[in-house]
């Protein structure tokens, strides 16, 4: 009796004990750090006290992670203005000099790449002259091209320009103006083409007859002078003349003999199909100007004594050296775009595009047209690699040399300008 009574009181005590359980479960499944302090019936005081501290701090730690932490700035590392107790109100910092630039010696390099030494090319214009029989003055004389230019205060200057349209020649006489006393800026000097505004070339012709005691020949007057020249082109000498000449100065950019190669031509007519008919225009002779004439003739290339041939090209780059060798560095050469070397790229762009119109059979005769300035000069055509430059490494004679005729190559006398034929300015 006693043990069946045992048993079933500890078979209830077990159940109460189990339902209990089952309660806590039910109201607090689960229980964390942050509950625990809840059923703390569980721990000493002590314990509960810790734990639950120890969750208040996670929890914090936990906002502080969610919440992003602001930057602190230090105003006096961050402000790039100077502290007020070191330079007050009004004040400013002493200047700080400024670095030194990098020195840019090519600031140019298709134009750079292209300059040809003085020497290399006065030695190649004398062999090509030599060689097609183009030289028709007597050993040691000297003719004369169409226009000498020297400054009124030659003597200081030993200078002596021949004056070469479209290749420059407004800046150089600007250059002349500024080298006797012209103060103005170069972009007001205008009218600068009339030979009286020079020096006179018979001022020379006296003082040397003064000092060889009989009467000066060419050859004798300009013998202790800087002989300087300019050269381009014709390809792209051409394009300045149309441009210049045509469409910067006629309403409609046409002249009535380009009507009889394109009766189609108008106001709206594109500059290049305008081109096209010009260049054909002058090729055939049915629009003359001076501006467009083949060059090698009127600066007198074989048959005058000349220092310097230089090229529209890289005048900027060879201005340098005629400054030098005649007291004239202090004075600014004023240069367009072109003869800055600026234009290059645009001017390859720009001879494609108007080039485009023009058929191959009118090419040829453009090519033929200026064959000596392409010949005697070194110039390249359209489809050279180094167009507009020179070169002197092409094959002339493949080039050029199928254009000659048969007058070309008994070429006996002299075909350009005679001295008295020469102008008093380079007006059109």
């Amino acid at each position: 009796m006693y043990v069946h009574i045992t048993r079933r009181a500890l078979l209830a005590l077990f159940i109460v004990l189990f339902g209990f359980c089952l309660f806590v479960l039910v109201v607090n499944p689960f229980p964390t750090m942050n509950n625990i302090g809840a059923t703390n019936i569980f721990l000493s005081p002590s314990t509960a006290d810790i734990i639950s501290t120890d969750s208040e701090t996670e929890a914090e730690d936990e906002v502080k992670k969610s919440k992003p932490e602001k930057k602190v700035i230090d105003l006096a590392i961050s402000s790039p203005q100077p502290s007020t107790t070191l330079y007050p109100h009004g004040k400013k910092p002493p200047a700080q000099p400024k670095p030194a630039e990098p020195e840019v010696k090519h600031k140019i390099p298709d134009s750079f790449q292209h300059v040809k030494d003085t020497k290399d090319v006065l030695e190649f214009v004398h062999r090509q002259c030599k060689k097609y029989n183009r030289i028709t003055a007597a050993p040691g004389e000297a003719k004369k091209p169409r226009m000498l230019l020297v400054p009124k205060d030659w003597r200081e200057h030993m200078l002596v320009y021949a004056s070469n349209p479209k290749t420059g020649s407004t800046s150089f006489k600007k250059w002349l103006h500024r080298i006797q006393g012209e103060t103005i800026p170069f972009d007001e000097m205008h009218g600068v083409h009339g030979m009286k505004q020079y020096g006179q070339l018979s001022e020379v012709y006296d003082e040397v007859e003064q000092e060889l005691g009989h009467e000066a020949q060419l050859s004798d007057a300009v013998k202790d002078l800087y002989k300087l020249v300019a050269i381009r082109n014709p390809l792209t000498r051409l394009m300045s003349g149309f441009r210049d000449k045509i469409l910067r100065r006629t309403e409609t950019g046409i002249k009535p003999p380009m009507f009889e190669f394109n009766p189609d031509l108008n106001a709206n007519s594109t500059d290049a199909e305008k081109y096209a008919a010009f260049a054909e225009a002058v090729v055939t002779e049915k629009l003359s100007n001076l501006h467009f004439t083949e060059q090698w003739s009127k600066t007198k290339i074989c048959d005058f004594p000349y220092d310097m041939i230089m090229q529209t090209e890289t005048t900027n780059l060879q201005i340098k050296e005629v400054q030098e060798h005649t007291n004239t560095t202090q004075y600014e050469f004023p240069g367009s775009r072109s003869e800055q070397g600026q234009d290059s790229v645009a001017t390859v762009h720009l001879a494609h595009e108007f080039y485009s119109k023009v058929s191959p059979e009118v090419m040829e005769k453009i090519y033929k047209y200026y064959r000596w300035d392409f010949i005697l000069m070194g110039y390249t055509k359209l489809d050279n690699p180094n167009f507009p430059y020179l070169d002197f490494n092409q094959d002339i004679d493949k080039e050029f040399g199928y254009l000659l005729t048969e007058e070309d190559r008994n070429f006996g006398s002299d075909l350009a300008l005679d001295d008295e034929e020469s102008p008093t300015d380079d007006s059109p």
